[in-house]
């Protein structure tokens, strides 16, 4: 079935974010310089909210605890044990959350088309290198859309059985 390799999909997507997320946690700068690290973590303590003030600390990035509720969504919407939960607690949240992610990765790809022609690329990341576009919005992008279409899958199948039965 088609229809379930695009929760599968999805389930997976976000992984080598969270992998960089983590990293960065645990203050390895892995496509990143170590003043971009020191940077980073400064700003999580200072300016984020009282949950990652508290967390990352520890190692615990909460970009990736969403991540890894962005998963489990997915999983729900292919999974048996997901039809035990009302359709619309699945369906809204993965129809929702899936066009916020194709916007916002259409905007960076958007800003990185012109930062490209106008030579102002490197501006844009800063001291994290270009190839973090890859994991992040990469990522982003490909749970946006197949998110959108697990869920559009699964509201037909949810409305094929209502039908029938």
């Amino acid at each position: 079935m088609r229809s379930l390799k695009w929760g599968y999909t999805a389930s997976v997507a976000l992984i080598p974010y969270m992998v960089m997320k983590t990293l960065w946690a645990i203050s390895l700068p892995v496509l990143a310089t170590a003043q971009g690290m020191k940077e980073l973590h400064e700003s999580m303590l200072a300016n984020g909210d009282p949950i990652t003030a508290f967390l990352y600390p520890y190692g615990i990035d909460t970009t990736v605890l969403l991540g890894l509720i962005a998963s489990v969504l997915a999983i729900a919407l292919v999974r048996p044990w997901g039809r035990r939960i009302p359709p619309w607690i699945l369906i809204l949240p993965a129809l929702t959350g899936g066009m916020a992610f194709i916007a916002v990765s259409l905007s960076v790809l958007f800003k990185l088309v012109k930062s490209s022609m106008d030579g102002s690329f490197h501006s844009l990341t800063g001291p994290f290198s270009p190839w973090i576009m890859l994991p992040a919005y990469g990522g982003f992008a490909t749970w946006g859309v197949s998110i959108s279409l697990a869920a559009l899958s699964y509201y037909k199948r949810v409305r094929l059985v209502r039908s029938l039965g």
